[in-house]
């Protein structure tokens, strides 16, 4: 109904929203990159924790793409996966081994992954413009590009491995009660570890495909991103304590996000003021969807 309601208000507000098929296009462009770092996000938030350098690593894992494609091909690919991989395990391992908050840590090795991406760029822009590049994510296929195709099965994946995989359930279980999964037999520091990997991967699969869709890689890839990550996850229901929720509510979060900004921009409204709109967007729907029981058992 809200996502409903938002259409209408957006095209009473500009009568050339959604007027032509080259405009849902470019709104297929813009949130299908942005739902597979969503699922992967997603995840985290299921599982009770959070992952702030999806952006960084979504950056870094495009300029590794860019900047190795010339030399290696699609080959780079599996690097810039590695690297996404990697940067996961360092997050679950500070977190599950070491106990240190997810904020803090993902928050820590979201400005290493700033800064490799810096070094590895020069702080210049790479564009590719071989078309092979560019035909991952932009061939058209039943008049929908191809980048949409690829968000689309990563985002049934999602669904099928939290809900038909007893991983799946054991990331439930511990986002409801970690407590009560470990008595139960969960390894949760197995789970948590694996969890942020997903969440990078996917983060690098974002990124790569993004990459692929403006044929290359800059430093400003996922600057402004955090809080639209974290505002669609919220909006599509997913509860900031952990256990409620899932990947199959974020693609309305995404779409209502997404075509908001869109439909903000087409209004000219200046970008700050739609940070500022995504912020109170966020912080209303954790109000709305938090699990304050849980909050007072914790405190």
């Amino acid at each position: 109904m809200g996502f409903i309601a938002l259409v209408i208000a957006l095209r009473m507000a500009n009568p050339y929203f959604l007027t032509s098929w080259d405009s849902v296009i470019t709104l297929v462009y813009g949130m299908s990159w942005f739902l597979i770092a969503a699922c992967g996000l997603t995840l985290v938030i299921l599982m009770g924790s959070f992952d702030f350098s999806v952006p960084s690593v979504l950056k870094l894992s495009a300029m590794i793409f860019a900047v190795l494609y010339p030399s290696m091909g699609f080959s780079s690919i599996i690097v810039a996966i590695v690297v996404g991989l990697i940067f996961g395990f360092i997050n679950g391992i500070l977190l599950a081994r070491f106990n240190i908050p997810s904020f803090m840590a993902t928050l820590a090795t979201s400005m290493v992954a700033e800064g490799l991406a810096q070094v590895i760029s020069g702080g210049y822009t790479r564009m590719i413009t071989d078309p092979a590049f560019r035909a991952v994510s932009t061939t058209m296929i039943l008049g929908l590009p191809s980048i949409f195709y690829w968000a689309i099965v990563v985002w049934v994946i999602c669904i099928f491995m939290t809900f038909m995989t007893p991983f799946g359930r054991m990331i439930y279980a511990v986002g409801s009660n970690i407590v009560g999964a470990r008595l139960a037999g969960v390894n949760v520091k197995m789970v948590r570890t694996l969890v942020f990997m997903i969440c990078s991967l996917l983060a690098s699969i974002a990124g790569i495909l993004y990459a692929s869709q403006i044929q290359g890689a800059h430093m400003q890839v996922g600057v402004l991103d955090m809080i639209p990550l974290f505002a669609s996850v919220v909006v599509g229901g997913t509860a900031l304590t952990g256990g409620v929720g899932g990947v199959h509510r974020t693609l309305l979060g995404v779409l209502i996000i997404r075509w908001l900004d869109s439909g903000l921009s087409m209004l000219a409204i200046d970008l700050n003021v739609r940070m500022i709109i995504f912020g109170a967007i966020a912080i209303t729907m954790a109000i709305l969807t938090i699990d304050r029981r849980r909050i007072r058992i914790m405190k």
